[in-house]
């Protein structure tokens, strides 16, 4: 049985690691849903282009992967200004499926121009610090899964501080409960929308720049992230950050526990079912609010 017990406690660890980048991953969804109330559909190709970026500058320039990262956060920051401004804004407060084919088109249009920058192949790096491995609790790890986990949930407590410290988390906090009321006492709505969508961006592409010392990507890897994404805030509840943070670890586990026991090509069918079971049991999620309107439940 001992050997039961030390697997286990492997799938254990590696699953809570995996879970940490993966709420990351869903935090920027849920940000961005919570107040804005925008589904976006294109959420998985800024994952894909935070790795496969990062991995080019890596390889091309023999850059660090974090300093390659860094730099890749920065440049997100313009891009997404522009995104917001062509694709986002002309969305806002218009029916469900103008924003779903907004953002779908979105998705289609950044895969369709990273085949064209980096072409079909997988890419990947090897980092030689990354690479080391470190006894975590008594399991050999990938000291990059550390510095991923770590990096997530510093940016956690960050987007937590934000909302619940600072002014401009009590005008996003207003602003998801009712922008209407908001605008009236002179919170300027769209600049918080503006804000919002532009810190989930960066989020989302911090989390792609972690993950890919210890994982390839190809400009089709998207879809995969999305899917995960969905089922973390599904599970976790829509607009809570805590809920992504749980759901992510959750979801982390069981997706780790499936690939082990069950093989990696059962991994995505049970992130499936899981998905079609909340949707049953409890939609609203773990920590969400079975309320209409703004779904965002801040930091709680």
């Amino acid at each position: 049985m001992s050997w039961k017990r030390v697997n286990v406690w492997n799938v254990l660890i590696l699953g809570l690691l995996a879970g940490g980048v993966l709420a990351l991953v869903a935090m920027g969804l849920t940000l961005i849903f919570g107040v804005m109330d925008v589904v976006n559909f294109a959420h998985g190709e800024f994952v894909m282009l935070g790795m496969i970026v990062t991995a080019t500058l890596t390889n091309v320039l023999g850059l660090s992967p974090y300093l390659a990262a860094a730099l890749v956060v920065l440049a997100s920051i313009p891009i997404s200004l522009i995104i917001f401004q062509l694709v986002i804004k002309p969305s806002l407060g218009r029916s469900l499926y103008v924003q779903v084919f907004a953002t779908l088109g979105l998705s289609i249009v950044l895969q369709a121009v990273a085949l064209i920058v980096f072409g079909p192949s997988t890419v990947s790096i090897n980092d030689p610090v990354a690479a080391q491995s470190v006894n975590l609790l008594g399991v050999s790890v990938e000291l990059g899964r550390v510095i991923a986990f770590v990096a997530a949930l510093v940016l956690f407590f960050g987007v937590w501080l934000l909302l619940e410290k600072s002014r401009l988390g009590q005008e996003i906090r207003a602003v998801a409960q009712d922008n209407g009321a908001a605008q009236i006492v002179g919170i300027r709505v769209e600049r918080v929308y503006l804000t919002v969508f532009v810190t989930g961006i960066a989020l989302t592409v911090a989390a792609g720049s972690l993950i890919v010392p210890f994982q390839a990507v190809t400009p089709v890897s998207g879809l995969s992230f999305v899917l995960v994404s969905f089922v973390v805030v599904v599970l976790g509840g829509f607009g809570s950050i805590i809920g992504a943070l749980i759901g992510g670890l959750i979801v982390g586990v069981i997706e780790t526990a499936a690939g082990y026991y069950l093989g990696t090509e059962w991994s995505q069918g049970v992130l499936f079912l899981i998905f079609v079971i909340i949707l049953l049991v409890r939609p609203s999620g773990l920590m969400g609010r079975a309320t209409s309107g703004a779904h965002f439940a801040g930091a709680r």
